[in-house]
């Protein structure tokens, strides 16, 4: 129940809740609703966030390195007393504690430039996914301008669908009654069915439309789903942005350039890392330490005696016997704290390594440094180029687009005259069914076209304005 509960809470927000209320989307919303979505997003910002990972250890390696120590042993048999330095046989506790600590001083600035490296990779990666969102956002444009478009051209064949069936039905009186050749009946009749063919093809335009919206959104859309209009009579006058602009200004900041340019200025710094490989390290280095066994022992004298000994000397001829002090002694073990600071030791020295020969590591890999960043530079100049030529060919054809439009509109109003005219005619008698349904076919044939135009003028303007970014 928990489950299905949930379930219901997540299609909220796409289902509405009775079947005769109707939810009307914005471009704006499904463009949100893409891209929150959207999986392809989510990987670009994934990579991103690797890139930031990255960027922080970079970042740590200039701080300096510290480690712990902690060993704890049990000796048994015989062994050396650490605090004597003589043999004893008894089973020995030893433990050694450390902290030792180091920093790179200088290594020929490369972990500066790999700090470097990262930043302008971590810039790049967050420009993909801008790039990511912007190219889904296009996408989603062009899904949600098409099934506006073939909408409004489900409702313009409908109605050239009911003109159609109206005509028919009138003729199929006249036939009925003998005052019409059957031939012009069978050919308005024929008319109609090519109509109805239309406005088939036209509504499984209109869900393969939806369908490839739905997809881009990653939602699913039912009928009840309607669309707002996108665009205006503003949208259909003459686009007034230079060329010249649009191109300066998505070169500069379309996050495709940015990216680019990004990963170029990564592998130069990548190149200089891997040169500052062949220098000599300088670190500072630095440890402290303590040791503890349970053999040391402190001993305290607290008494003293002459004992005699099987030595003599020989004094006026006489032997007498030498006597030796003979100390009493009280033996305790040193406790671990006192050990622990009385062992303590400290180190702090500087230390310079170089390589002299590494199987040519260092070489190889500045080298494939070298070349990664002659690529970076070629990828950019090809990624400008391309930019360039997409701007010149998306502004030729929006121009296209509108002298299209222009032409179409003054085409289905003439056409759309003459369809009136030939109605006129065709209903009085005065011309033939050919003509007739050839005038029907102009106009019709002239409205979806004019509809088409619109809506791809609109796009390509979209687009334009999509890639003059400021």
């Amino acid at each position: 129940m928990k489950r299905i509960c949930i379930f219901i809470l997540f299609l909220n927000p796409f289902v509405p809740a009775n079947a005769q209320d109707t939810v009307k989307y914005s471009l704006q919303q499904c463009i949100d609703i893409a891209i929150r979505n959207s999986s392809t997003i989510a990987s670009a910002e994934a990579q991103a966030g690797i890139g930031k990972a990255r960027l922080n250890q970079a970042e740590a390696s200039l701080f300096p390195s510290v480690s712990g120590y902690a060993n704890q042993g049990i000796n048994q048999g015989k062994s050396i007393n650490p605090y004597t330095n003589s043999y004893i046989n008894q089973e020995i506790i030893t433990g050694q504690y450390g902290l030792n600590a180091g920093m790179t001083l200088f290594n020929g600035l490369s972990l500066i430039n790999n700090l470097r490296q990262s930043s302008l990779n971590y810039k790049a990666g967050n420009m993909d996914a801008e790039q990511a969102k912007l190219d889904l956002t296009i996408s989603v444009v062009l899904a949600y301008l098409q099934v506006l478009s073939t909408a409004e051209q489900v409702k313009q064949a409908t109605a050239q669908l009911e003109a159609s069936l109206k005509q028919t039905e009138r003729l199929k009186t006249l036939e009925s009654n003998q005052a019409i050749s059957p031939a012009v009946f069978y050919d308005t009749r024929g008319q109609l069915a090519g109509d109805k063919l239309t406005l088939i093809n036209l509504k499984a335009a209109n869900y393969a439309a939806r369908t490839t919206l739905s997809q881009l959104m990653n939602v699913y859309l039912p009928e009840q789903i309607t669309f707002e209009p996108a665009g205006s009579e503003a949208d259909l006058k003459p686009y007034t942005q230079p060329r010249n602009e649009i191109r300066s200004q998505a070169l500069a900041n379309m996050p495709l350039m940015k990216a680019a340019r990004y990963r170029q200025s990564a592998y130069r710094k990548g190149l200089y890392a891997a040169r500052g490989q062949l220098f000599p390290t300088v670190s500072l280095v630095g440890s402290l330490g303590t040791n503890y066994s349970n053999a040391a022992l402190t001993q305290q004298i607290t008494g003293s005696s002459d004992v005699a000994t099987s030595s003599y000397v020989v004094y006026n001829n006489n032997p007498l016997t030498v006597y030796t002090p003979q100390y009493q002694v009280d033996s305790r073990k040193i406790p671990f704290n006192t050990q622990f600071h009385n062992n303590l030791n400290s180190y702090v020295g500087l230390s310079l390594q170089f390589t002299l020969f590494n199987g040519l590591r260092g070489k190889t890999q500045l080298d494939i440094a070298h070349i990664n960043k002659q690529l970076a530079d070629r990828q950019l100049h090809a990624a400008e180029n391309r930019m360039q030529s997409t701007i010149d060919q998306v502004y030729n054809d929006m121009n296209a687009s509108y002298e299209r439009y222009i032409v179409l509109q003054q085409q289905a109003e003439d056409y759309a005259a003459s369809y009136r005219i030939a109605t006129s005619k065709f209903e009085n008698g005065s011309i033939t069914t050919v003509e007739y349904i050839t005038a029907k076919t102009n106009a019709d044939k002239a409205h979806m076209n004019l509809i088409a135009a619109r809506y791809d003028y609109i796009l390509k303007q979209k687009i334009l304005d999509y890639y003059n970014l400021k």
